[in-house]
């Protein structure tokens, strides 16, 4: 087992470098701890015929738990368990939004932070941090914020927050795109 650590130190020091600084402790001590978990699994049982069996993978998640693509997400942005259940429960697979009312201060602002928001909801379920337009456009009219006119040119005019995209393709979270979404979070639960 030290052999393998020694092979993937250097990939966990790369990973906590790109977190903020004050956030680099934690984000060391998480990624270790999963490490060790990962690694330390108990070893398959021997069955009376003297081999081994292992039980295939389970690739249904038990709900409330994050999958492994979103825990970046949420140790590069201080995001902890208590932040994630203000904004949606369950936090795994099946996660529903919380919030009443989308954060922004007009149509424009709102529809930007609940796609950010509906990103995150889907890597929740599927570890991608993609939202389709269909989706986008039916929550925007639950949560007011739809302006059909305006739609497209509000998603180009944010478009620094999705990765680049052929007119009519699914947003996918950039990089700016899951620091805003961070943020968004934070904001929704301390109750802004």
């Amino acid at each position: 087992m030290l052999d393998k650590l020694r092979a993937d130190f250097d990939g966990i020091i790369e990973l906590v470098n790109k977190t903020p600084a004050p956030l680099q402790e934690m984000a060391f001590k998480m990624i270790l701890e999963q490490w060790f978990t990962a690694n330390t699994a108990p070893k398959p049982a021997a069955t009376p015929t003297g081999t081994a069996t292992t039980k295939g993978p389970d690739f249904s998640a038990a709900p409330g738990s994050v999958p492994d693509a979103v825990k970046p997400f949420l140790t590069a942005n201080a995001i902890t368990t208590d932040i994630l259940e203000k904004a949606f429960h369950p936090t795994g697979p099946g996660a529903q939004l919380l919030a009443s009312e989308i954060p922004g201060s007009g149509k424009a602002s709102k529809l930007v932070s609940l796609s950010l928001l509906l990103c995150v909801k889907q890597a929740l379920e599927s570890g991608s941090f993609t939202c389709t337009l269909k989706e986008l456009r039916e929550l925007a009219v639950h949560y007011d914020c739809y302006d059909s006119a305006n739609f497209s040119a509000t998603l180009k005019a944010s478009k620094n927050y999705y990765k680049p995209r052929d007119k009519g393709v699914d947003l996918e979270l950039s990089g700016p795109g899951l620091k805003k979404a961070g943020e968004i979070i934070k904001g929704i639960a301390a109750g802004e």
